[in-house]
């Protein structure tokens, strides 16, 4: 469980965290959103005893982050947002070193790198020197080495930046064991593309929480309309028709696409593709355009 509690934090003298309260529970996957500068990245490094706090309190699995940082370091699987500069070493060797500095000694020292290698599908580059690996390959490095000491609590930064199709995948299936197992995950996104598997939202504005609750887009009525965009071939005019009745606006930009705005009083995105279904339009595709996280954090700037 991590809790912290009224934590303010600056960075070169600037605040980044301003008296932010939150308590996050083992098996939940949390999804950190908000604009540039909002403090998503300082609250993972702050999490990660990696930045000092100026005041309150941070509790993670019972320990002070100040007075007990080696304990909580112990709990912690760190990846960061960017790709190192690696040294001229293997991959293998590199792993070695941070599980050595984890405690982790002889067979139980091997058995950690190679169970992490194999988690992130890195076992075939582990006599591969780290300097020469692609972006992607860094990434998931940087995965194996958070996932070393098989740590309850998972923050990652911009986890997706640099991965390729497969790597994300594998991003999500450990998102989504993460209730499975009882591991918190905490991952800041620049982006407000969410991927599946979060079950929980922190919306971050100047250091401060706006908003938390479920990750999904019905679980905040405050946002009158969503913009959607379906796609339809051949048929976006006949769609548009179709959930007239539901649509506050609607936008046929060709033959094949129609972008709406939905009245959240109206009900959830499902209602209007069962409607356009109904009238016998063929869908191929539905989605919020923006993602319902950046229509979210637009609806707060504004509000």
């Amino acid at each position: 469980m991590i809790e912290f509690d009224r934590i303010t934090v600056e960075r070169l003298g600037a605040v980044v965290l301003d008296r932010l309260s939150h308590a996050i529970h083992a098996g939940q996957a949390v999804a950190v959103i908000g604009p540039s500068a909002a403090g998503k990245s300082s609250l993972l490094e702050t999490l990660a005893t990696l930045l000092p706090l100026q005041s309150g309190s941070l509790r993670i699995d019972g320990h002070d982050a100040t007075n007990q940082a080696a304990a909580v370091r112990r709990l912690i699987g760190y990846v960061p947002a960017g790709v190192p500069a690696w040294p001229m070493i293997r991959v293998d060797e590199c792993l070695e070193l941070f599980a050595s500095a984890a405690g982790l000694r002889g067979e139980q020292l091997a058995a950690a790198v190679s169970r992490s290698l194999e988690t992130v599908g890195m076992i075939h580059l582990a006599a591969h020197r780290i300097d020469a690996l692609p972006a992607n390959q860094s990434k998931r490095l940087l995965l194996a080495r958070a996932l070393l000491h098989e740590p309850p609590i998972l923050l990652l930064d911009n986890p997706g930046d640099s991965l390729d199709a497969d790597g994300n995948r594998l991003l999500e299936e450990l998102v989504t064991a993460a209730p499975l197992v009882g591991r918190v995950i905490v991952a800041a996104f620049n982006d407000a593309e969410i991927p599946p598997g979060y079950t929980d939202l922190m919306l971050l504005n100047e250091g401060r929480l706006v908003k938390n609750g479920p990750c999904r887009p019905e679980a905040y009525p405050e946002v009158d309309h969503w913009q959607i965009r379906i796609d339809c071939p051949e048929s976006a005019a006949l769609a548009a028709r179709a959930i007239g009745h539901i649509a506050t606006s609607s936008t046929v930009v060709d033959d094949h696409t129609l972008r709406c705005n939905l009245s959240a009083a109206r009900g959830p995105v499902q209602e209007a593709i069962a409607a356009v279904i109904r009238a016998n339009v063929p869908v191929t595709g539905c989605c919020y355009d923006p993602p319902w996280p950046a229509q979210l954090i637009s609806h707060h700037a504004r509000n």
